[in-house]
């Protein structure tokens, strides 16, 4: 006996026929809203372009008018010009270097001291007046900041590197935490970076404590080589004695158990003689060294070394909206826009007003 399916109440077909037209109407009010956007927008643009075509003449003429302005303008103004010095900070001068730098910024940009500036640079007073900006930041590279984060992450105990990530540790770090900076430097004329470069580097520099610590280097290192040296040919003196006894070792007969027995540090007594090879190592070691020192003489022998200095000729830095040919025109363009807006704007509340 089959058992009969329960038939839907009328009222449940009426509920669902009224939630199926709400849907639809939402759906439909939705459509007309985004259509009436899009026809709003395409109105918009059709009365500009109508606006445009019928005060094509008077816009035309602002651009023109403006265009020619800014081209004289530029031509009787001078060209900004900029140029970039590379340099590498040595015994965490670059405090020293920041703080110079903000001077030299003062008086050329703000205070325009030109006789400061001529006396400091070894430049005349009216070259000086063209020198409109010095400018700094340290030259970040990620490999660099990656590998400096490796060293600091090797030195934190299990608990602070938990805490220090690489992120937190990239944006804890400070220009002074770089060695080799950008500077750039603004002026009018674009052949005054050489004629500055060797007096600004020294001024930027300028510090009695660091300039007593580069000298005291120069004596430590000259002292090292001078050591390394004496090692040097006390080796050489050394392996020249072991081939001599070789030589002799090897004109004589060879009788068991006798020879000439040398040792050298924890040499094993087994070993006749010492083999000069651990000699000539320890030699080709401290000629490394030696090496390294000359280096270290040429990299440390100032406060702050150039890494590439100033061009022959600055380049032009200026941005569009610095050139009047370009900016002038804009600005003429945007006015003529405006006065034809509140003129329209004026004959609309007119006729608002009379109805």
């Amino acid at each position: 006996m089959s058992k009969e399916l329960p038939q839907p109440q009328p009222s449940e077909e009426v509920d669902l026929g009224q939630l199926f037209k709400l849907i639809g109407n939402a759906f439909d009010r939705f459509f007309k809203f985004i259509a009436s956007i899009f026809i709003g927008i395409y109105k918009v643009i059709l009365l500009l372009l109508i606006h445009f075509y019928k005060r094509m003449f008077w816009y035309v003429g602002a651009v023109a008018i403006g265009v020619i302005i800014g081209f004289i303008i530029d031509k009787n103004s001078d060209k900004l010009y900029g140029a970039n010095m590379y340099i590498e900070t040595n015994f965490n001068s670059a405090r020293q270097v920041y703080e110079n730098l903000k001077q030299f910024h003062q008086l050329a940009n703000i205070d325009k001291d030109s006789l400061q500036l001529a006396s400091r640079l070894n430049i005349s007073v009216s070259e000086a007046a063209k020198l409109k900006g010095f400018y700094i930041e340290p030259d970040l590279d990620e490999n660099t900041i990656a590998e400096m984060y490796s060293a600091f992450y090797t030195k934190l105990d299990s608990v602070s590197r938990l805490e220090m990530t690489y992120d937190r540790y990239k944006e804890s770090l400070t220009p002074y935490n770089f060695d080799i900076h950008q500077i750039g430097v603004a002026s009018t004329d674009k052949r005054i970076y050489k004629k500055i470069e060797k007096a600004f580097v020294l001024e930027i520099s300028e510090n009695t404590y660091l300039k007593e610590l580069v000298e005291v280097n120069k004596i430590n290192l000259d002292k090292k080589d001078e050591a390394l040296l004496k090692q040097v040919q006390k080796t050489d003196s050394l392996v020249g004695e072991y081939l001599k006894i070789r030589i002799n070792e090897s004109n004589k007969e060879l009788v068991p158990g006798s020879g000439t027995n040398l040792y050298m540090g924890d040499a094993e007594s087994s070993n006749l003689i010492v083999d000069e090879s651990k000699i000539v190592e320890k030699r080709l070691e401290l000629e490394a060294q030696r090496r390294q020192v000359n280096q270290d003489k040429v990299e440390q022998q100032s406060v702050v070394n150039v890494l590439a200095g100033f061009p022959q000729s600055g380049y032009d830095i200026r941005k569009w909206t610095d050139k009047m040919k370009f900016l002038i025109p804009v600005i003429l363009f945007s006015i003529t826009l405006l006065v034809f807006a509140f003129l329209g704007l004026g004959k609309y509340l007119s006729k608002q007003s009379k109805l």
